[in-house]
Formats: structure tokens, sequence, C-alpha cells
């Protein structure tokens, strides 16, 4: 009777884990005048439900994350999704003029397909057709894998400047975190419901003395901070329908430019940014309301 009640419930176990298998591409839009943006999803398959979210243009000046849901075909293994709210983008057009991803359904093994592409068509909120083309996705693993041989090969060469080796360890550092990374002089533009958010500033890092000013809608709220370890966390009401949070760096620590960690909460979505700046430099967040519906 042990042994029959042990297989049951290793046999529950193994069927929960099958169910729920959580997914990560790096890749590339390609669209339909040929135009290349790269883009990244991750998303959990659970039974037949899709639940995630996307990153189009990452560490460009449009870089865009949207929440996206599908399905999962069991039986076919087909997977489809489409992206149908933005967290935040960095781009200038207004939420209802978003080209959102309709990926069409695909070949898919959760857990064994490394590579697939895909059509797709682009539609705008009202369900009007706007620019199309395919997709294509590595897994995330295979990506961080040719990274870490680049970046080993990279720091052996004897020919290859310090700074460039840095720089390449850096850039594997933020592929790592999975970062949304707040430039000079660039708006980050938020999208929230939420009466109140909380803004969390830490050193993700290695304490070097970077220091940080905050103001919201021109009000200095965090004045010339050290960021360190211990995580400071304000508070910020949202009583008009944009809020203008500025984030600027007043020093510069001992370890290349100002990159202070900034954790945006509101309740549903939690977005992870860092600063890359300079000194005197700043970079703009706007948080913009959504209508409740």
């Amino acid at each position: 009777m042990k042994n029959s009640v042990r297989i049951l419930f290793i046999f529950l176990i193994s069927l929960k884990l099958s169910a729920q298998a959580s997914s990560e591409y790096i890749g590339a839009i390609k669209l339909n005048d040929s135009a290349i943006i790269t883009y990244k999803v991750k998303f959990d398959i659970n039974y037949d439900k899709v639940e995630g979210y996307s990153i189009t243009d990452f560490g460009g000046a449009h870089e865009t994350k949207s929440k996206l849901k599908g399905s999962y075909n069991p039986s076919t293994r087909e997977l489809s999704f489409n992206e149908y709210d933005i967290v935040y983008t960095k781009s200038d057009v207004i939420h209802d003029d978003f080209c959102f991803v309709h990926f069409e359904p695909t070949y898919f093994k959760p857990g064994k397909t490394k590579y697939f592409k895909g059509a797709f068509k682009g539609l705008f909120t009202d369900g009007e057709e706007c620019i199309s083309g395919e997709l294509f996705l590595n897994s995330a693993e295979n990506v961080e894998k040719r990274m870490d041989k680049m970046t080993k090969k990279i720091d052996k060469s004897k020919r290859v400047p310090d700074s460039i080796k840095q720089k390449a360890k850096d850039l594997k550092f933020l592929e790592k975190l999975n970062m949304n990374i707040l430039k000079t002089s660039e708006v980050t533009s938020v999208f929230s419901k939420s009466k109140t958010i909380s803004l969390a500033v830490y050193d993700g890092g290695q304490e070097d003395g970077d220091v940080i000013s905050i103001k919201v809608n021109g009000i200095v709220v965090l004045r010339r901070y050290s960021i360190s370890k211990e995580i400071k966390t304000i508070e910020i009401p949202l009583i008009s329908k944009k809020t203008v949070i500025e984030v600027i760096a007043d020093g510069v620590g001992t370890i290349t430019t100002n990159t202070a960690v900034i954790e945006i909460h509101d309740g549903v979505n939690k977005i992870k940014a860092m600063t890359n700046l300079k000194k005197n430099e700043s970079t703009q967040i706007h948080v913009l309301l959504k209508q409740q519906q």
C-alpha cells in the first residue's frame, strides 16, 4: 500500500512538472520590409495556457516590454501567443499606436526545442493589421553558452586591450541580469493602473561610491544618496496622468559609470532597471496612468 501511494505521489509530481514549463528565447524579428529587430521572450506553459512577456529592441532606442498570452496544444505540439499590453517602452509612440506581435501556431516541444521560427501578424489594439514578418528564436541557454565562450576567448587574448575585455564582461553581466538600462537623456515610459508605485534603490554589484539624486515632478525626494547593498525604498503617489521621475548621477564611483539598480513596483508589475550614467547626466522615467477597465 505504501509503495502504491509513493508511486502515485511521484507520478503526480512529474505530471505537474511536465505541465508547467518555463522557457526563455532570444533572437530577432524580421519584418516584411527586411528590417531586423532584436526580440526576447520568456513564458510559462501551464497545460494548454501560455503566459509571459516579450522585449522588443532590447538594449535599443525603442526597447519595449509587453505582456503576452497564448495557447499550447500538447497533441500537435503547436505553440501560439500574442502581445497584449505594454509594461514599459522607450519609444514615444502612444499605447494604442503599438503594433503587437501575434505569433502563429508553430511546432514547439517544451524543454527540448533549442531553436524555432515562425510567421507573425502585427495588429493594433483595435485589430487593424500593421506590419508583419517572421520570428527567429534561440534558447537563452544556448546564447549564454556562446557568450561565455566568446568572453573567455577575448579574456585570454593578448591582442585585445583591457578596456575591450572589461566591456565584454560587462555585456555578459548585463545580459544575465536581464535589465532595462537607463541611459542619459532617455525617457522610459511605464504604464500602470495603480495609485502608488514604489522605487527600490540599491547597488546590484560591487559598492564603489555611486551617488544619485531623484526628483519627482521637479521636486527632490532623494538628495545626493550614496547607494549601497542596503535597499532604499521611496513611495510615490500617482496623482496625475503623467508622473515624471528624474534620476541624476551626482557622482561616479571607482568602477566605470554610475550604475544604480532601480526597481519599480506597482503591485502588479515589477521592472528592474539600472542606470548607466556619467557624472551630472540624468535619465527620466514617465509613469503613465492607464484607465481602469
